[in-house]
């Protein structure tokens, strides 16, 4: 199965000319939910689902405490979770504090086997494009072909 990608016109906050370009983004898929997952898990590894489940929330429960306490949490063909945050910086030694934190999050490093997925992935294009200027070109060029009808 491939990743569906699809084109839109957009404005780009860095771009001084505020003129609109074309880009291609993902046309996300629905989030599988935890329950589909415990499913899927139960499923390929032969195990019952609240076995799954239980394992799971277990899993999630250890990691808080790690982060909580400053480390980082890997799991082997899955990836590492470390706690970050940025900071005001301060020409003044004292304003470098707690104070000076502004946004605390949570980093994830896929490991190789995740990047290798991501790095070999394969794309669809979704002929339906959310910008319709491809559907106007072509209402154009017909416009065009038709003797005797003024082009707008």
């Amino acid at each position: 199965m491939a990743l569906r990608i699809r084109r839109i016109k957009k404005v780009f906050g860095y771009d001084k000319t505020k003129t609109e370009k074309y880009v291609v983004v993902p046309d996300r898929a629905t989030v599988v939910p935890f329950e589909h997952l415990c499913d899927q898990i139960a499923k390929t590894g032969g195990i019952n689902r609240g076995i799954v489940q239980a394992t799971l929330y277990g899993l999630v429960g250890s990691m808080q405490t790690f982060i909580r306490e400053g480390h980082a949490v890997r799991i082997d063909g899955f990836g590492t979770f470390i706690p970050s945050f940025n900071a005001k910086s301060s020409e003044v030694e004292k304003e470098a504090n707690i104070d000076s934190i502004t946004n605390r999050k949570l980093r994830f490093l896929p490991s190789a086997e995740l990047r290798d997925v991501i790095n070999n992935i394969e794309f669809e294009f979704d002929v339906i494009d959310s910008t319709n200027d491809s559907a106007a070109d072509e209402e154009l060029d017909e416009d065009e072909a038709e003797p005797g009808v003024p082009n707008p």
